[in-house]
């Protein structure tokens, strides 16, 4: 996690320099809406420092990793939160599993799917099957596929499973690969050479109804941890990689999350602004003006600060997601954003504390009646970090 607690480091040094610049807030709060933590890690077996969301099964059970475990002395483990708040450790991770932090994703048939990164290996990919069965299904090697696999899957309508890796490659800067579940083969993509294409990906994927996979990377292009990053896409109907945007254009750099896809296929993600007391934005870019980004929303203090987890739309159209940092006293917010009168309009859902939690990075996950379930990295009864449920928001 060296990459993302360095950021965490200097953004957290610009939102205290820039605390008295802020003054104002777009944001409201909603006192309706309900707030409860389900589960307090104790850092020993069960895990702590929860950087990933949580996935939900059929019957309402969530699932996620745990990055390290046994006070930080071993690594983490994947677990299971049942709804009645008993947590089964359903996998304790190895040096062979690498350590993990991703959201763990479900196919269309119950199986769960995760990546680790590397230690001692490049990083894996994994699946826990709908039978229990824990299983590597492929280990990076970093030379030709890529190494640290850092965010979430993404599946097609055939069950093929894609992803990114960070770094390395024959490109040198990162891959986008496929794994075929039916045949258990390994494809590479497209390896990222720091030329237009960017370098440093952070973010998974993310595929659209047109069968183009989507994604950024944090730096470039032709430069290597330097520039503003880009939008990239491949298509899969073509297998075409296309560089679409050098973020600088647009005064957006250090894109985080996946994107996500509205009902009419507008593509929203979030990143930060050039300027030094900068909290954090949302972007859209919508097919009906060329995917060009435009900064639909930005962050202020009070309205939550430094946005790493992605974006989720609710049925009704509204964007949920945490900030890191900000809120009412500084340890992140969940939020929702809704459109209104052309703009949109975000309520602080909850204001995150050391009892509660503190500093969320995960993507929110919803039921689809209303409760949004999350975690935070640290903090909670044992300050080993929490898995919370936010009732009442649509």
């Amino acid at each position: 996690m060296r990459r993302t607690l360095l950021g965490v480091l200097v953004s957290l040094l610009l939102v205290l320099s820039s605390a008295s610049a802020q003054t104002s807030s777009q944001s409201t709060s909603n006192p309706a809406v309900g707030f409860k933590v389900l589960y307090n890690f104790t850092g020993y077996s069960d895990g702590c420092c929860i950087f990933g969301g949580v996935a939900r099964d059929a019957k309402g059970n969530l699932y996620g990793v745990a990055y390290l475990n046994d006070q930080e002395m071993s690594y983490g483990d994947l677990f299971k939160l049942t709804r009645s708040g008993n947590l089964q450790v359903l996998q304790s991770f190895t040096s062979t599993d690498g350590e993990c932090r991703a959201t763990p994703v479900f196919d269309s048939a119950g199986n769960l799917y995760g990546v680790c990164t590397a230690v001692p290996n490049a990083g894996t990919l994994w699946e826990y099957s709908s039978k229990g069965k824990f299983s590597v299904l492929h280990t990076f090697n970093s030379a030709t596929d890529g190494m640290e696999p850092e965010d979430s899957v993404a599946f097609d309508k055939a069950g093929n499973i894609y992803g990114t890796t960070y770094i390395s490659g024959t490109g040198f800067f990162g891959t986008l690969w496929k794994y075929s579940p039916s045949t258990a083969t390994f494809t590479v993509l497209h390896a990222f050479a720091d030329g237009t294409d960017g370098d440093l990906l952070t973010s998974g994927p993310r595929i659209d109804s047109s069968g183009k996979v989507w994604g950024t990377t944090i730096s470039g292009p032709n430069c290597y941890f330097c520039g503003n990053g880009t939008v990239w896409n491949y298509d899969l109907n073509s297998g075409t990689f296309t560089t679409v945007f050098d973020l600088a254009s647009y005064g957006i750099q250090n894109p985080q999350g996946r994107f996500a896809v509205d009902s009419a296929g507008n593509l929203f993600g979030v990143g930060f602004g050039p300027g030094r007391n900068d909290c954090g934005l949302i972007y859209e870019m919508s097919p009906s003006n060329g995917y060009q980004p435009t900064i639909v929303y930005q962050f202020t203090t009070a309205g939550g600060c430094v946005p790493y987890g992605s974006l989720f739309f609710s049925a009704q159209g509204n964007i949920f997601g945490t900030t890191y940092l900000g809120g009412t006293l500084g340890d992140g917010v969940a939020y929702e954003l809704k459109p209104v009168n052309g703009t949109w309009q975000e309520t602080v859902l909850h204001s995150f504390s050391l009892t509660d939690g503190l500093y969320p990075l995960s993507i929110l996950t919803t039921d689809g009646a209303g409760n949004w379930f999350g975690t935070t990295q640290y903090g909670g009864a044992n300050k080993w970090g929490t898995i919370f449920e936010i009732s009442g928001a649509n």
